[in-house]
């Protein structure tokens, strides 16, 4: 199971484990990139194996969404890759039928 976390320049660690997250070996939680505001995004996968996206903000609050469009079955699903420093975020899903897209979200 992954588990993320952040790292403090004094050296604390915080866990980001997603609420909705799968258990298994290869479920759970992956941030991928942080912003200067201290915005957190990437992916998680649920207990279905489906791809689901997350923002954490610096107070500790995780909103989770999905691009329109994107997959409901295993190996489907959004992906949250990087944010820019006024919370824009790109990513990716990939459709019901398999096929690859593009996003981006607004704040």
């Amino acid at each position: 199971m992954y588990h993320g976390f952040l790292r403090t320049p004094d050296g604390r660690f915080t866990t980001i484990d997603v609420p909705g997250a799968g258990t298994s070996a290869t479920q759970g939680s992956i941030p991928s990139d942080l912003n200067a505001a201290g915005k957190i995004v990437g992916p998680y996968l649920d207990a279905s194996n489906v791809m689901h996206a997350f923002i954490r903000t610096p107070d500790g609050t995780i909103t989770t969404f999905d691009a329109p469009g994107a997959g409901t079955s295993a190996g489907q699903g959004t992906s949250a890759n990087t944010i820019d420093p006024v919370g824009k975020i790109v990513g990716d899903y990939i459709d019901g039928d398999g096929v690859y897209h593009g996003f981006m979200r607004t704040p």
